[in-house]
């Protein structure tokens, strides 16, 4: 019974995965980090989901730390409309690759992708 007390607490009082992310994310090079992992997992495996689902919770993590003006900025930057880049922050929507690439722009971040020899 008491190590079923204890493992209650302890779930009670571990943390919030998506709040810990997002608080994570709030560090330009731990978002730099990571999308660069998602990217490269992409580039080598087909891993779109991934990388798109990692590039969304960094849009989020950037609304959360400056407002929802962030959003407006990102739209009018991107020249995208602000109702479909909600969506995409929401989850509602996944952006086509196209839109993917202008997030990342429209975030700072610069690739470059070099094609290898078979």
């Amino acid at each position: 019974m008491l190590d079923k007390i204890k493992l209650q607490k302890y779930i009670e009082n571990a943390p919030n995965f998506e709040t810990d992310l997002l608080n994570r994310l709030q560090d330009i090079e731990y978002q730099k980090g990571w999308l660069e992992l998602t990217l490269n997992e992409f580039l080598e495996n087909g891993d779109l989901d991934t990388f798109i689902r990692c590039l969304t919770d960094v849009v989020k993590a950037r609304v959360q730390a400056s407002g929802r003006g962030e959003i407006t900025r990102l739209a009018k930057e991107l020249k995208i409309d602000r109702s479909n880049l909600s969506e995409i922050v929401n989850g509602a929507k996944q952006p086509r690759l196209e839109t993917a690439f202008k997030l990342l722009n429209g975030l700072g971040f610069k690739y470059d992708i070099k094609l290898k020899s078979p």
